[in-house]
């Protein structure tokens, strides 16, 4: 049964989006995964979606299943970045999906020792779904069990955040969330200047967001910081297009 779900979800997907290349540049498994992070954070996520099928079936291939992860945790983020470009809750399905295969892998290839990061991306499905409680007790955990101290883990304070906002304790949320930005930044010569910006201007648009129908003000104070940085870093295609979308929002 596992087996069969796993080859099922997994063909349905190259189905899909086979055909966006018709050659590949890459060879290794690896290469195949790198090109497909890049794709996806310049917005082109079908063929981010196309490469990740292929480092996928290349790592399986090469009973290579820890890195395997890695593409399927792209792959769950550019089914995420079609949900937020289209609305369509279809896509927040295969979110979800995406992380209950993560979960059936890990424990079929002893792979548990990520399972930090699968209580995260079960957290941002039921974000999507709009399944809060589910969403703050997942990230709750994923941190909770998070191995590091480092900027990832101010980032994941962040959802947790806006979860337990969303979860009607607002004050604890927007405090969770600052909290987050403060780790961010207490590591940020330890992470890549394009992912401290993504992470940040992320909390920041978040903030933006949910303090909106609150604190116009406060609202206006955050989201000219997530603007400032957005604006600073042309790298940031996927968080200008949901900057723009929230400006359309607000007209």
């Amino acid at each position: 049964m596992f087996h069969t779900f796993i080859k099922t979800f997994t063909l349905i997907a190259v189905i899909l989006f086979t055909g966006h290349f018709s050659s590949l540049t890459a060879t290794t498994s690896l290469e195949l995964q790198k090109q497909a992070d890049t794709l996806r954070e310049e917005g082109k996520s079908l063929q981010a979606i196309d490469l990740y099928n292929h480092a996928i079936v290349q790592y399986q291939e090469e009973k290579d299943y820890a890195p395997m992860m890695e593409s399927l945790t792209g792959r769950l983020l550019a089914w995420k970045h079609l949900f937020y470009k289209t609305n369509d809750k279809l896509y927040a399905f295969f979110v979800k999906k995406e992380a209950e295969s993560m979960l059936a892998i890990a424990q079929e290839y002893n792979l548990m020792n990520r399972l930090y990061l699968i209580h995260f991306l079960n957290g941002t499905s039921a974000i999507l779904l709009k399944d809060y409680p589910t969403a703050e007790n997942e990230f709750y955990q994923a941190i909770t069990i998070y191995p590091f101290d480092n900027t990832e883990k101010g980032d994941w304070m962040a959802h947790l955040g806006e979860a337990i906002y969303r979860n009607g304790r607002k004050e604890e949320g927007e405090k969770m969330i600052l909290q987050g930005v403060q780790q961010m930044q207490n590591h940020s010569t330890e992470v890549d200047s394009f992912l401290l910006n993504v992470w940040i201007s992320g909390a920041y648009l978040r903030l933006a967001k949910l303090l909106y129908n609150g604190d116009a003000t406060k609202s206006q104070e955050f989201l000219n910081k997530a603007t400032t940085i957005i604006d600073a870093d042309s790298r940031l295609v996927i968080r200008k297009q949901q900057l723009n979308d929230f400006l359309k929002e607000m007209k």
